[in-house]
């Protein structure tokens, strides 16, 4: 009985998996044309004087720019980790945000980014450049792709503002993976080295519950 049971429940998470994926394939799609015509946009945002502060080695170089895959965001709020239980769904804590963060490259490297957010007036652009940031996101997810031989679609992003934690993120198995941007040598964190969510909401539930809420 224990098996069929353990059978079915996976069962469930690959059915839920596939319908979360492609829901996800959707909103892409959706959103694409609002991407494109934002990275238009894009172009007569970038100038002489702050080309590179956007990414760029030349103000020329954003004309010819290109949209990369685009990354989901999700996050996890400091009241819900605090509420965690070692043991339990991960993915529960996952609560998805409207910003998807599209990466900006010129001949296949990434220069800049562009977040498309849902906002009061629709689907739009919120933000140009970090250049450094989403550098971090797709070198970390271009590596763990690698690894993994999934392709960079069943990645998205999840980040713990509370904690100021930054992960990329998908399944293996049916398990929840994080991957973390940058080392961190108190929590024993290793950049680019995929850990699992439970083991990471495990290890940092002390730091949630000390968190007096205020901005770090």
């Amino acid at each position: 009985m224990r098996i069929a049971i353990s059978s079915l429940l996976t069962i469930l998470l690959l059915v839920v998996s596939q319908v979360s994926a492609q829901e996800t394939q959707e909103l892409f799609k959706m959103i694409q044309p609002v991407a494109e015509k934002s990275l238009k946009n894009f172009s007569q945002l970038v100038t002489e004087e702050n080309y590179r502060q956007m990414g760029f080695k030349s103000p020329e170089e954003v004309n010819s720019a290109i949209l990369g895959a685009p990354i989901q965001d999700f996050m996890v709020r400091l009241d819900r980790l605090k509420e965690y239980e070692p043991g339990s769904k991960p993915d529960e804590l996952l609560t998805a945000t409207s910003n998807v963060l599209y990466p900006v490259l010129e001949k296949e490297e990434v220069r800049s980014s562009i977040t498309i957010a849902k906002t009061k007036d629709g689907w739009q652009a919120v933000s140009f450049g970090g250049p450094n940031f989403v550098k971090l996101v797709s070198s970390t997810l271009i590596e763990s792709s690698k690894v993994t031989g999934l392709d960079y679609s069943s990645y998205f992003m999840v980040r713990v503002p509370s904690l100021n934690l930054f992960f990329v993120a998908h399944y293996l198995d049916n398990e929840l993976m994080f991957v973390p941007l940058m080392d961190n040598t108190r929590l024993k964190f290793r950049a680019r080295i995929s850990m699992k969510a439970e083991t990471v909401f495990s290890t940092i539930l002390p730091d949630a519950k000390a968190h007096d809420g205020l901005p770090r």
